[in-house]
């Protein structure tokens, strides 16, 4: 490349830096840095992007003229809702392995992508996904170009390959959207939904590209690689007629009551009235700024009379006990007096509400019948305020889900369940005697809810913080049991044959002893140091001794051997038995080495030892007191020098969860249990789940053991969201498959 007459071009092989060349390592280690930051920041950005999309779509489903293309939105947000870590993780596993092909130069277009003699084989579909993909990437190429050209051009110094082309480019838009594409691929679902979540992506990551391009660049420079090279800009004119249009923002936020008009639509077109709803549109109070009329003043007063008698109603009703899931707002229609079309329709919605909140399974029977006892109060909030359905904050829809967070712990057969099952009746109590058309109550039922939860904070950061010192100090452990499983394990591979007893002493016993040292005086201790010279020391002395020096040498060293030998397996705290067996044997071991070597011969088996058997890879589980609570911990079992293969190469299973994942544990023997991941240990990624409220306050779970038991049926992760937008967004499903 030469020097361009304008000076904002520097030829990479010009360039002082070119004359230096970075050590492989440090191209490495300066690649291995890009890698990691752009995979922070997308994923970061992903998350982002996908709130907005979820927005997006909601909008789209509210404006759709036909019923196919608002199930397809409405589809795709709640995909892009209750998949977004299997998004995310998948995205960064397909980062990571397209980034890391490109580096080792390997060429070819990524899986997904057909090159252009290839599309006849592709289907309709398959060839319209990858002609979005392959339009979208260009755009974000021509968008980004100011901050890619001087990339690509550092990028190829480090790879040393000065004419590196786009395509090459480990963090090219090509590679980023394909890895897009990949992830929103492992969906369960249609091509039309993976496009619409694909091409809402499209409209918000412009900015998102050319802040990680600015990234990159920047952490490149500070790294002095390349840092006066600049760009070849485009015409103007050009740059622009390739950027994609910007969309218009809105102007004013939707109406409180349009999450209300799209359910009533789609439950009128379910019941076969949807003609009939479309037009009765205009006059109904469903579109944005039209008044509601108030409900009449006499169906409020039968709501009233029947919430405040809701506990001798479910009695009354056929088969119906005193904690029976009864939806009773589906008697209301036949007890109210005449009926308004928005009064009857929201009757319904509401009752398919709680239809959905007594089928979830995230909350215990018992909590289902009290906040069934709320359907009245409930059914009364919803026909005097609309935004009920939209507004996370209305202090009723607040409430709910308040429960249902208080809840999904729950173990009714633990105090502090009781307790728990205690403060939402009484919350619930609360409603039902003083609401009457003030939704003080419910702000009032709040208040006891969030003051129970700050409660069961505090008293889980305590089982969290000693929980936590627990599994550091276990892993330390585990370290040093690791680092002395490998000392002994690299002497005794280098050695053809050794006595058995020695063996199995330095296997079992002598493990102990030096992870005992490692953990608590350090490796570079003296009595770690004299515990390996005295390993060394024992091997040497039961091999042949055929010259007179080593035999000497063997009558020298025996008393301060052996006195170390006792001191290691008393640290490993052996017991009298089996020292004096193990001594005992060595008597015969240093005999026979003397022996052997007077003959001349080897003390060598015609057939070596057997190796250990390999055991499979199973579950084990111990229980660990921590002062007044205890910890389980779960872990993958396997044979000694024997390692757990990735999680996602052994399982299919992606486990990096986010703190505040709540997942139900079914494990053999053991009453299902579940617990909210709290902390993650820094140094091997142990999850740590707790529950105030469980019988097991604490279990201590590495990934591995985690993906196992996922895979078995063992654990489920439990969604995030709150209560009534899962029931929302399965009303809205159930609805648009009608």
């Amino acid at each position: 490349m030469s020097q361009a007459a304008n000076g904002k071009v520097v030829a990479i092989g010009d360039h002082p830096r070119a004359k230096a060349r970075l050590s492989p390592q440090e191209s490495a280690s300066v690649l291995s840095g890009c890698r990691d930051l752009a995979l922070d920041r997308m994923a970061s950005a992903l998350r982002g992007m996908l709130d907005r999309v979820e927005a997006d779509l909601f909008d789209l489903a509210e404006n759709a003229k036909d019923r196919d293309a608002q199930a397809v939105y409405l589809d795709a947000r709640a995909q892009a809702r209750e998949n977004r870590a299997s998004i995310e993780s998948s995205f960064r596993q397909h980062f990571v392995d397209c980034f890391n092909r490109k580096v080792r130069g390997e060429r070819g277009a990524p899986k997904g992508a057909a090159q252009a003699g290839e599309l006849s084989l592709l289907g309709d579909e398959d060839l319209e996904e990858d002609i979005a993909i392959s339009d979208m990437s260009r755009k974000l190429q021509a968008a980004c170009e100011a901050e890619l050209g001087p990339l690509v051009q550092r990028m190829g110094f480090l790879m040393e390959r000065p004419e590196l082309e786009d395509e090459a480019n480990p963090v090219s838009p090509a590679l980023v959207c394909d890895a897009l594409k990949r992830a929103f691929d492992q969906l369960q679902s249609s091509f039309k939904v993976r496009m619409a979540l694909l091409r809402g992506l499209e409209r918000h990551a412009e900015t998102e590209f050319q802040r990680l391009y600015h990234d990159l660049n920047a952490h490149l420079v500070e790294r002095r690689v390349l840092p006066e090279v600049q760009v070849r800009r485009a015409p103007q004119g050009k740059r622009e007629e390739q950027r994609p249009t910007p969309v218009p923002a809105k102007e004013t936020p939707p109406a409180p009551n349009d999450l209300f008009a799209s359910l009533a639509q789609l439950l009128g077109a379910s019941l076969g009235t949807a003609g009939g709803a479309q037009q009765a549109a205009t006059t109904w109070p469903l579109a944005p700024g039209a008044p509601t009329p108030p409900p009449a003043p006499a169906l409020m007063d039968e709501l009233t009379r029947m919430h405040r008698d809701v506990a001798t109603m479910l009695p009354a009703i056929e088969g119906a006990g005193p904690d029976a899931l009864v939806n009773i707002v589906r008697n209301v229609k036949s007890t109210a007096p005449s009926l308004g079309a928005v009064d009857a329709m929201t009757i319904d919605i509401v009752a398919m509400l709680f239809d959905y909140i007594f089928d979830d399974r995230h909350i215990p029977a018992s909590v289902k019948a009290l906040i069934g006892r709320l359907q009245i109060p409930t059914l009364k909030v919803a026909l005097m305020d609309k935004s009920f359905f939209s507004s996370k904050s209305h202090p009723a829809r607040r409430l709910i889900d308040l429960l249902a967070e208080a809840s999904i712990g729950l173990d009714p057969n633990t105090s502090a369940g009781r307790c728990a099952l205690e403060m939402v009746e009484k919350a619930v109590a609360c409603v039902l005697q003083d609401f009457e058309a003030d939704v003080a109550p419910f702000e009032s039922a709040i208040s006891q809810v969030e003051a129970f939860l700050e409660d069961q904070k505090r008293v889980e950061e305590q089982i969290v913080e000693r929980s936590a010192r627990l599994i550091e100090a276990r892993e330390r452990q585990e370290l040093a049991r690791m680092v002395s499983e490998e000392e002994v394990s690299r002497r005794l591979a280098v050695r053809q044959w050794v006595a058995p007893p020695v063996r199995s002493m330095l296997d079992e016993h002598w493990v102990r002893a030096l992870a005992d040292v490692h953990a608590i005086e350090g490796e570079g201790s003296n009595t770690w140091q004299g515990f390996m010279l005295t390993m060394d020391d024992l091997l040497w002395s039961v091999e042949p001794k055929a010259s007179p020096e080593d035999r000497k040498r063997l009558v020298a060293m025996l008393p301060g051997m052996l006195r170390h030998l006792h001191d290691g397996l008393a640290r490993a705290k052996a017991s009298d038995e089996q020292r004096d067996a193990f001594f005992g044997a060595l008597v015969d071991c240093h005999a026979a080495a003397v022996k052997a070597g007077l003959r001349g011969m080897a003390i060598v088996p015609d057939t070596p030892a057997p190796p250990p058997p390999i055991e499979p890879v199973s579950i084990e589980s111990e229980v660990i007191p921590a002062g007044d609570i205890q910890v389980e911990e779960i872990r993958l079992k396997t044979s000694r020098g024997s390692q757990v293969r990735n999680v996602f190469t052994r399982t299919g299973i992606w486990t990096n969860l986010q703190r505040g994942t709540w997942v139900e544990f079914t494990r053999p023997s053991h009453e299902p249990t579940r617990a909210r991941l709290t902390w993650i240990s820094p140094n091997k990624g142990v999850y740590l789940f707790t529950n105030p409220m469980a019988e097991s306050a604490a279990l201590s779970v590495s990934p591995e053991a985690l993906a196992e038991q996922m895979r078995l049926g063992q654990a489920r992760l439990l969604g995030d969201a709150a209560l009534v937008d899962r029931a929302v967004d399965s009303m809205l499903a159930s609805l648009k498959g009608a």
